[in-house]
């Protein structure tokens, strides 16, 4: 006789085991019952092929094991990369990670499809100054971490040294001896751009240099908007020697459209990234980036969210991890280039 597609249910394990529901579900579930029983029914449940449903799970215990996760651009590189730690620390802790791309922008209506699936809290990769959701998470206490990002709100965030980093990248073209600078900057409301622009500024400052307005572009960390905004860049009448942007991404951008102006690089101009990617590394393109410690900020960024679960009343932490300056062939020393006619 052909085996039954139906899937297996508590009802099938207390049949299957001569015990009631709610023993099996106390069992299943972290309630009391003698251990003898809880390995019994376990067996049973295994051999049935039974999973149990995380929603219906929550029920009983007010946990579902389930975690958030909103990103908005999954085609960025560095978001794969940290979403697999991300993904690794929750099921070292026996979580699963619900994800929610958010790439339209349209964050509340993420965040809503997580809450209706009960999950115990949510990691934010894609939080700005401007995201009412988060403040109103705040307000109601429910457990949320920024990861790579902060906001002005009392909530438990991680990310790395962004001001540190920016500067590093300062102090390394300028003694390569470059000093008309441009920046390729992401997202406005966003804390990293702010901080990588501000630590940059700041760097500059202190090396008795400006950041020309003209020599910056602005951008939604979209690589169409940086290739453009790189070619604007080097056809002005005096063009920048060195380019820092605000991730690999918009680097790799900027890279092109060097190679596509007939120019070289490092020998025309110098470009930095931030992020330290895996593409970053590939010998085409070889960047120089400045790198975070993702398996350390993501099994952070799990922690946190866990100890929030353990104790709502925790006061608020923020954690700011080190960045690294890796220097590779796309920075060189400055050598002179014919001004634009």
């Amino acid at each position: 006789m052909a085996k039954s597609s139906k899937v297996p249910t508590s009802v099938d394990i207390a049949r299957a085991a001569g015990m009631s529901q709610a023993t099996v579900s106390r069992a299943l579930n972290g309630g009391v019952v003698s251990e003898e029983t809880r390995e019994r029914i376990l067996a049973i449940s295994k051999s049935l092929g039974y999973s149990p449903n995380a929603v219906a799970r929550g029920l009983v215990t007010s946990r579902t094991g389930l975690v958030g996760v909103v990103v908005s651009d999954i085609t960025n590189p560095f978001y794969p990369e940290f979403l697999e730690e991300i993904g690794r620390s929750l099921t070292d802790r026996d979580q699963q990670m619900l994800l929610q791309n958010a790439a339209t922008g349209d964050q509340q209506g993420a965040v809503e499809l997580l809450l209706q699936q009960r999950v115990d809290g949510i990691i934010f990769m894609a939080a700005t100054s401007t995201l009412g959701i988060i403040r109103d998470l705040v307000r109601r206490r429910f457990p949320i971490v920024l990861a790579n990002r902060t906001i002005e709100l009392p909530c438990d965030s991680v990310q790395g040294d962004n001001l540190a980093g920016a500067a590093a990248i300062v102090d390394h073209l300028y003694g390569l001896g470059h000093r008309r600078f441009a920046v390729i900057e992401g997202t406005a409301t966003t804390s990293t751009a702010g901080q990588r622009t501000r630590g940059f500024v700041a760097r500059l400052e202190e090396h008795g240099l400006e950041l020309r307005d003209e020599l910056v572009v602005r951008t939604d960390f979209r690589y169409d908007q940086a290739f453009a905004g790189a070619q604007r860049l080097l056809d002005r009448r005096y063009p920048p020697s060195a380019i820092f942007c605000h991730n690999d991404l918009l680097a790799i951008a900027a890279l092109n459209a060097i190679k596509d102006r007939g120019l070289r690089i490092p020998d025309d101009v110098s470009v930095v990234g931030f992020d330290n990617t895996l593409q970053s590394r590939w010998e085409s393109i070889d960047l120089t980036t400045v790198d975070q410690p993702l398996a350390a900020m993501a099994a952070r960024s799990v922690e946190l969210l866990g100890d929030r679960l353990a104790e709502p009343d925790l006061p608020p932490r923020h954690e700011v991890f080190p960045a690294e300056l890796i220097v590779r062939g796309s920075t060189g020393r400055r050598r002179p280039r014919p001004r634009q006619g």
